[in-house]
């Protein structure tokens, strides 16, 4: 196989296409994902995200098309869960000391007058790649964003460079294409050792999203604090689930459902599946 690995999002991302494809295809892929990167985090000044989060309420903005269909997908998830998702938690994430890029064990202070509070639909998107500002929250797509970002590119790597098979894993977010002779084989980490495996998943076409909050963790003052935010609350959900895989068509869906995996209230774990797919 032809591959190509990037260190990219503070993530591994690793390609695996057939060899002899006659598109010259990783330079396009590099690019890309280096777009969406510098693009697309909250932790870039300036980039296209900053300046939609610096609108003052009222203004409006015409954005790239791509960030505008990632941005509307997005809200989507967060409405079709009621809020539990919600893309909308960037100030509220501050507030909880993740101010900075991973890696990090102890998170900086930053002081908040008041605790941010939870608007519903504080962005409405107009058409036309035009966004409106209505309330006073600010974006952070996280995980949604590469998630989108990998399905992008693996559907314009299997419809323009090889139909065949392909694969694209971003730090364990995968998408993963077969004409039908290509079985994967995907490995399940340990939440506590990246380096062992405790479960396979074996498939030809579909996506997989894993989350847990072991990886993105922090000391905040004395309390242990990690990425995973109930959107309705904006605040660290407060569960038993240590990690979740979730298989689907769409990495996007996949995405969201690892997280609601964290938020919903149930301690039986098929029923938890079970209401996260009722949702997508």
């Amino acid at each position: 196989m032809e591959t190509l690995t990037l260190q990219i999002m503070n993530t591994e991302f690793y390609i695996a296409m057939p060899k002899d494809v006659r598109f010259v295809w990783k330079e396009k892929a590099a690019k890309w994902l280096q777009y969406v990167a510098k693009e697309w985090s909250r932790f870039q000044a300036n980039n296209e995200l900053s300046q939609l989060n610096d609108l003052e309420i009222g203004e409006t903005l015409r954005i790239n098309s791509l960030l505008y269909d990632c941005l509307v997908q997005a809200d989507k998830h967060y409405q079709l869960s009621n809020g539990l998702f919600s893309p909308y938690l960037k100030r509220h994430l501050e507030q909880h000391g993740y101010i900075q890029s991973f890696p990090f064990d102890v998170a900086k202070s930053k002081a908040f007058q008041n605790k941010p509070l939870i608007a519903d639909q504080p962005f409405q998107f107009l058409g036309d790649e035009q966004v409106m500002k209505v309330a006073p929250e600010e974006i952070d797509l996280g995980g949604f964003a590469k998630g989108y970002a990998i399905e992008k590119l693996a559907k314009w790597l299997e419809e323009e460079v090889s139909p065949d098979f392909g694969l694209i894993d971003g730090g364990g977010d995968m998408k993963m294409w077969s004409s039908g002779e290509k079985t994967w084989t995907i490995g399940v980490a340990d939440a506590w050792d990246s380096d062992k495996e405790i479960s396979s998943i074996k498939l030809k076409t579909g996506a997989i999203a894993t989350s847990n909050r072991v990886y993105r963790s922090w000391m905040h003052g004395t309390t242990k604090k990690h990425h995973l935010l109930n959107g309705q609350t904006g605040e660290i959900a407060n569960t038993g689930v240590l990690q979740a895989s979730v298989v689907t068509s769409s990495l996007c869906d996949a995405e969201v459902g690892a997280k609601l995996c964290f938020l919903m209230d149930a301690g039986d774990s098929k029923i938890i599946v079970n209401k996260v797919l009722a949702l997508l």
